[in-house]
């Protein structure tokens, strides 16, 4: 019982983590003001990664390369705290495929968030900015989604989708994300 609630914080702590890395990833793709709210708490809570990363690996583009090699190095340490608690035999490729999965999965699930925290917030307060930049992030994944399927009279139901494909998805990487190979 200790052991699987001690799995479970480690699993919690470090997918937050590893998310918020992605979100700050993502959010400098996207070049939001350095004070929007977003772009404000992705730094708090990451600059003691990010930063010396950045002096070994430069952002280069519009890429931010340290955010996504700190959520790799995130994965990487959480799967070997997991493997350590819960004493299961790893394979080699599932050592290594596993982080990547992981990376993978907490991008999925950021996705399949972001979208239905921008359908709530679209209900509630569409003309917030909070709605407005949310949007401006959740969009490439729901535009190819909303040229394929039409509106029904008002009703856009691209987001859904969008957390339906993430969904399935997730059903697909998870358990590579656990080290579990599927033959």
């Amino acid at each position: 019982m200790l052991t699987g609630l001690i799995q479970f914080l480690v699993s919690a702590v470090t997918s937050i983590l590893g998310v918020i890395l992605l979100f700050r990833a993502w959010v400098f793709v996207w070049a939001l003001s350095p004070r929007h709210p977003f772009v404000q708490v992705t730094r708090r809570t990451t600059d003691w990664l990010v930063e010396p990363l950045s002096k070994a690996v430069p952002r280069r583009g519009n890429a931010d390369w340290p955010s996504l090699v700190g959520a790799l190095l995130v994965a990487v340490l959480t799967m070997l705290i997991e493997k350590a608690i819960t004493g299961l035999p790893a394979t080699p490729v599932g050592l290594v495929l596993a982080p990547a999965a992981l990376v993978i999965r907490w991008g999925l699930e950021m996705i399949s968030w972001g979208a239905f925290l921008w359908v709530i917030l679209t209900w509630f307060n569409p003309q917030s900015p909070m709605t407005y930049a949310l949007g401006m992030l959740i969009e490439p994944f729901v535009r190819p989604v909303r040229r394929v399927l039409p509106m029904f009279g008002r009703f856009d139901f691209s987001p859904v989708a969008v957390i339906l494909l993430a969904n399935i998805g997730l059903i697909v990487v998870t358990p590579i994300s656990h080290g579990y190979i599927p033959l």
